[in-house]
């Protein structure tokens, strides 16, 4: 996607959050066991946002610390199988 596109997307995403802050700009109290805090409703779908894309992150983790280990180790077979090749490959063939 060219540069243009993606700030035009980005402007786009802006301008939709623009409109559904000024749509939801109404105080909505959360209660947690804590405290109580009073946000705007737009606030408050962007901090639950959030969290949750943050929690999706962490939980994708070790998946990605596995996938990168398998990457690694293959990478290694890879590397082996190919001096192998190359030293049959140099080897005379007796008959």
């Amino acid at each position: 996607m060219s540069r243009i596109a993606k700030l035009i997307l980005v402007f786009v995403i802006l301008l939709i959050g623009l409109a559904f802050h000024l749509k939801n700009n109404q105080l909505i109290e959360l209660n947690y066991y804590v405290d109580v805090i009073s946000l705007p409703m737009s606030w408050l779908v962007v901090l639950v946002l959030f969290i949750g894309s943050m929690l999706g992150v962490l939980a994708s983790i070790p998946i990605i610390i596995k996938l990168k280990r398998d990457k690694v180790m293959l990478e290694r077979q890879i590397k082996n199988s190919e001096k192998e090749i190359n030293n049959l490959r140099v080897m005379p063939v007796k008959d």
